[in-house]
């Protein structure tokens, strides 16, 4: 997986530099030090969240800008100890955000300890940046969470954090918050040896590439640069693949197609929110193995400003297996929309395909704890069809609803076929505390999709993603 390029400190201090009044943090309070805010916490049983971010790289900016300034994160952040740690070059400490009572140094000590303690450089001492921790009382490392994250989620982690910390008073949680797609539980993700960069591209090292790029015809011999820039969450990244997605369609020889299915499949697996206009122009397309690849990549990134273009497809899609793939693009993008999670619903009980019907039990998932979409669950898992329940105990792993554990194991006590079994003790482990990626097999099975779906079951050591490429 791409990760950002952090060259192991070298133990060199960076001057102090006067700071201006802070543009980070009139909400969420930052402590300068990781060492003292780890003594805090083991003294006070308080959890510690890392922030770690990148100097001038989209997704950090992102962060600073809309994350640590929600309403939302500030008010679940009020209840952890929340400690920065960016990566900057020498001549880019003037550019970090500006946080009261931090200076550069700061930083850079703090992310020192990070990696020596929870994250794991991979051979070329990168580490995915930006990239969210959460750390015990005790110092064990609880959750974490690399590349984009949102404030409903950091608060949804924050809950979760402290829950797995056993501190009873924890913030109401926001409406719509969710677990993020690339969660890990108790342990961090570690890139591949090969990957020498992994964040998105700054805005001028972008620049530069795709100077470099627009001066020739772009092969298969590009695809590692190509990657890179779906990688980066910057408006002309996505102009840019939208245009090679145009030039690409029909031509290589007629293997065109193939390359832009392939290219829309890695879309859904690494890229930002910023591309999904890109998936707008491919969901029109003839191809049902496009639509498809387009509604699965709507599902991975799971963000509402796909919304309308899974309504769309929903409602105009006639292949009957790619229909499966719409409802649970609607159910993803859609997982806080009261009319979305009505229509998901609706297609769950009613609609004429049995693929759709379980499609859409597991779609639910993404929309727990919606009462409606619990209902619905319910229903299924005691119908009389054992598909539709498999689906229904699935989606519970899905929404990580801990609390209805007594639901999956009221199914283990019936009887059940061994594929059944395995599913439901699968997501057992899930709610009892485990990892989402061991259920991949099963949500494959049961959706009968074969797409990758590596963002949503994501696993802690990064995949070659050139190879990935088609």
């Amino acid at each position: 997986m791409l990760s950002t390029a952090v060259l192991l400190l070298t133990g060199h201090l960076v001057p102090a530099v006067p700071l201006d009044p802070p543009f980070v943090g009139p909400k969420i309070e930052w402590a300068p030090q990781i060492e003292a805010a780890l003594e805090v916490a083991s003294k006070e049983r308080r959890v510690v969240m890392v922030a770690m971010g990148e100097a001038q790289e989209g997704r950090t900016d992102q962060h600073v800008r809309e994350v640590y300034s929600d309403k939302a994160a500030a008010k679940a952040a009020a209840s952890t100890i929340n400690v920065p740690a960016w990566s900057f070059a020498e001549d880019e400490s003037k550019m970090l955000p500006r946080m009261k009572g931090l200076e550069p140094r700061n930083h850079r000590n703090n992310l020192a300890t990070v990696l020596e303690r929870w994250v794991t450089p991979n051979a070329s001492g990168v580490v995915a940046l930006p990239h969210h921790l959460w750390i015990g009382p005790d110092g064990e490392l609880l959750l974490s969470c690399p590349w984009e994250i949102s404030a409903e989620e950091l608060a949804w982690c924050t809950g979760e954090a402290l829950r797995r910390a056993g501190v009873e008073e924890r913030p109401e949680l926001p409406a719509g918050a969710s677990a993020p797609r690339r969660l890990l539980v108790g342990e961090s993700f570690r890139v591949i040896d090969e990957d020498e960069l992994g964040r998105g591209l700054k805005a001028e090292e972008l620049d530069e590439k795709l100077g470099a790029l627009n001066k020739r015809f772009i092969g298969m011999g590009d695809r590692g640069d190509v990657i890179q820039i779906m990688f980066t969450a910057e408006p002309a990244a996505s102009d840019f693949l939208a245009k090679q997605i145009g030039l690409w369609d029909g031509g290589w020889g007629g293997g065109g197609g193939a390359i832009v299915d392939g290219t829309v499949e890695l879309l859904g697996t690494i890229s930002p929110a910023i591309f999904i206009d890109v998936l707008a122009e491919t969901a029109r397309s003839p191809s049902a193995s496009r639509r498809a690849r387009t509604a699965v990549a709507l599902e991975q990134i799971g963000s509402r400003e796909g919304l309308s273009i899974a309504k769309k497809g929903w409602k105009s899609e006639k292949d009957e297996a790619t229909r499966a793939e719409w409802i649970r693009a609607l159910a993803a993008c859609g997982k806080a929309d009261k009319g979305s999670i009505r229509t998901v619903i609706k297609a769950a009980r009613k609609d004429s395909n049995p693929l759709v019907r379980r499609s859409a039990l597991i779609g639910l998932g993404y929309s727990l704890p919606n009462e409606d979409a619990m209902e619905a669950l319910e229903k299924a898992l005691g119908g009389p069809l054992a598909e539709e329940r498999d689906a229904a105990v699935l989606a519970l792993a899905l929404g990580r609803s801990i609390e209805d554990k007594s639901l999956v194991e009221k199914v283990l006590e019936s009887d059940l076929e061994d594929g059944s079994r395995r599913t439901a003790e699968a997501v057992m482990g899930v709610l009892e505390g485990g990892p989402l990626y061991p259920l991949s097999g099963e949500f494959k099975q049961i959706s009968e999709s074969e797409i990758d779906r590596s963002r949503i079951f994501f696993r802690p050591v990064g995949e070659n993603l050139e190879s990935m490429g088609r």
